[in-house]
């Protein structure tokens, strides 16, 4: 009795450090889901990209996101870039938010690039002429399953691009909703 008494502390530590790093691995796959799906989803669209076809990625965000809470601590940002009309560079023809976290787009707004090619090379992706890259910037504030724990106030982030498929329109229809 008196070896499991002294070893249980020890025990309990250990399950419950398991367990928060299976919670942050888990947290972390499903944030990197959200901005896969997001951009996959968006880029195989075949025609001109709607503000209703975006609303309903939005609505699978929510539903993958469901189980941590990623509407109220997340933010994911679907943007199209693509070359701009000065063929100096590359733009953000026009972008999309979703999530209550409070976050500004990395590589700019919508409309950055558009006449003096300065938004950059994203993640060494450049949108190629006649084409368009989808691209979603998912962040999430991690929230530990243990209120002490060293994963306090840790933001998940992961940034994923896919090459518009089989599509010539790249604008987007509908009544625009204010940008990020």
């Amino acid at each position: 009795m008196v070896e499991f008494a002294l070893c249980l502390p020890v025990l309990m530590s250990l399950i419950l450090v398991g367990l928060e790093l299976t919670n942050f691995v888990l947290a972390n796959h499903r944030v990197r889901q959200i901005a896969a799906m997001t951009a996959d989803n968006a880029s195989r669209l075949r025609t001109q990209m709607s503000e209703a076809y975006v609303n309903q990625l939005f609505v699978g965000v929510q539903k993958a996101g469901a189980a941590i809470q990623f509407q109220n601590r997340g933010r994911v940002i679907l943007s199209s870039v693509q070359n701009n009309a000065a063929a100096n560079g590359q733009w953000i023809r026009w972008q999309r938010c979703y999530g209550n976290l409070s976050r500004a787009p990395k590589y700019g707004t919508q409309g950055k690039g558009q006449s003096d090619g300065t938004l950059p090379n994203i993640n060494g992706l450049v949108a190629q002429p006649g084409s368009a890259i989808m691209y979603a910037e998912a962040e999430y504030e991690y929230k530990p399953l243990i209120g002490s724990s060293v994963l306090k106030n840790r933001r998940i982030r992961h940034e994923l691009a896919f090459i518009v498929r089989q599509r010539t329109d790249f604008s987007i229809s509908g009544t625009s909703p204010s940008t990020c």
